[in-house]
């Protein structure tokens, strides 16, 4: 049984219809259609024979069919990554930033991620999510150095994507509020724009005459390490849109909707899902069956990276019914990404 660009056309038609109505296609529906010049029992004939193949599926109920998850991957790899290399003049396709009136670069990062969530499930209509950028994927861009008690300090760490952690610590020997400026002062200056997770102290050099700070100096580099390990494994996720995708009709079930309130309040589960894609991909889909997690079948997740300073800092995605219009969620987060590179990169 040959796999023809007869067949090719039809399954395309029967996915689109589908998407579109969210009802199983018939032939005569298509035989309708003045792009097909065969008759309904030729369409039927090969609408069985994409059943047989595994792309196509029909509900008990229905004499029409549905797309199965390979019926959806064809479709993505074949007919979605052709049209989107194509050029286009719709609106996904100009230069516009769709985050300029709620997002401005001064704003906190957790403000940023946070509207952008917001905005992306506008635009989709189904559950958006931003996660931010690890801290092992930061460079060094800041520190200061506080002293709130005779024998404590307060380090206050801040990364070139504009994250803060802060880390307070027991002094041992005496030291004024000089000393821990100048300390703050030769660490800026020699890890500026290094990688965060690969400083050492040895990247400090010390003149001879601030040696009476080399003590302090490796206190400092240590609670910096700390901070890192204790973040290494920590991304905050930034989830929006939850009635949103709860209001599509391929949810009307209880079941159904118990099961995507289960991912939703699963931010580990969403963030390894929004993860697994390798580094060399700018997107990532994922349909039904290839999430690999029970009760999230009927789901389909697009995920996409940005950037900062060329180098992957974060990641985006929309988590969605199979029956998402992929090429619109596509187009969007192209758009997104490419808008918080910019954001980021702006921030420097």
């Amino acid at each position: 049984m040959k796999f023809t660009e007869r067949k090719i056309n039809i399954l395309k038609e029967v996915v689109d219809r589908f998407i579109e109505k969210g009802e199983p296609i018939s032939s005569k529906e298509i035989a309708q259609d003045s792009e097909f010049d065969l008759s309904p029992a030729t369409i039927r004939k090969e609408m069985a024979e994409l059943e047989l193949l595994g792309y196509l599926t029909h509900p008990h109920t229905s004499a029409g069919r549905i797309p199965t998850d390979k019926g959806y991957r064809f479709y993505v790899d074949n007919v979605i990554k052709g049209e989107l290399s194509t050029p286009a003049t719709d609106i996904y396709n100009k230069k516009v930033n769709v985050l300029d009136k709620v997002i401005n670069k001064n704003m906190e990062i957790e403000t940023i991620l946070q509207r952008s969530a917001e905005m992306l499930a506008k635009f989709t209509s189904y559950l958006s999510m931003v996660a931010s950028p690890a801290i092992q994927q930061s460079k060094f861009k800041h520190i200061e150095l506080l002293k709130f008690k005779s024998d404590s300090i307060l380090m206050v760490l801040i990364t070139d994507t504009g994250r803060v952690y802060k880390r307070s610590a027991t002094l041992e020997g005496k030291y004024t509020e000089l000393d821990l400026q100048a300390v703050a002062n030769i660490i800026n200056l020699q890890l500026r724009d290094k990688s965060i997770v690969d400083a050492t102290i040895e990247d400090i050099k010390v003149q001879n005459s601030d040696s009476n700070l080399i003590l302090l100096i490796n206190k400092v580099m240590n609670m910096i390490k700390e901070c890192v390990n204790e973040n290494y494994h920590y991304n905050r996720i930034f989830i929006h849109g939850t009635s949103v995708i709860l209001q599509q009709p391929d949810f009307i079930d209880l079941k159904k909707i118990q099961n995507i309130l289960r991912v939703v309040e699963n931010e580990y589960l969403l963030m390894k899902l929004l993860h697994d894609f390798s580094d060399d991909s700018d997107f990532m889909i994922r349909i039904g069956s290839e999430l690999f997690e029970e009760g999230i079948e009927d789901l389909s997740l697009i995920a996409s990276k940005y950037k900062i300073y060329g180098s992957q800092a974060g990641a985006i995605g929309v988590l969605g019914p199979k029956r998402m219009d992929y090429s619109r969620v596509i187009k969007s987060l192209n758009i997104f990404s490419k808008n918080l590179t910019e954001i980021f990169n702006s921030r420097a």
